[in-house]
């Protein structure tokens, strides 16, 4: 197992929250890339996202081997309607969230990590690999609330 995984888990939300102490009312709600998410759209994507990720997690554990659907995530956003959530509470929501998955994960036996589902769109997917996936999702949107934060033009990233 990544030896990272769980001192790394727990800092998306912190940085995040970091980050969003940096960014001026006037920019969030502006994205910092054609076709991407605002910053209130970043965390209302991360808070909504953390209990879907979770739940892949626990389908692996349960049915091992079971199918699992791509979901499309503009499509989610609008539906959702990420755009007029408050971002400080969801913020608080995405930590919170992220602290019931770390939860769940340190109660996985060894044997557990190895249990998988089957991604429509990306395959076999162990518990252990849609762990890994959360640190490298929350860069990727730590990326695009940072270009906010520091106020970073398009394109320039």
């Amino acid at each position: 197992m990544n030896p990272y995984l769980f001192p790394s888990l727990d800092k998306g939300p912190i940085v995040i929250e970091r980050l969003l102490g940096l960014i001026t009312p006037d920019k969030v709600d502006r994205p910092t890339h054609p076709g991407r998410f605002t910053p209130r759209e970043v965390v209302a994507h991360l808070a909504d996202w953390e209990p879907i990720l979770l739940g892949r997690m626990k389908a692996a554990l349960l049915d091992s081997g079971s199918s699992i659907e791509g979901i499309d995530e503009g499509e989610r956003a609008l539906a959702m309607n990420y755009a007029s959530l408050d971002w400080r509470a969801e913020a608080g929501a995405y930590a919170d969230r992220r602290n019931a998955t770390i939860a769940w994960l340190r109660n996985l036996s060894e044997g557990d990590w190895d249990k998988f589902v089957v991604h429509s769109e990306r395959g076999k997917q162990t518990i252990c690999d849609q762990a890994n996936l959360l640190l490298g999702h929350d860069l990727y949107h730590i990326e695009q609330v940072l270009d906010a934060a520091v106020g970073r033009s398009v394109g320039t990233w």
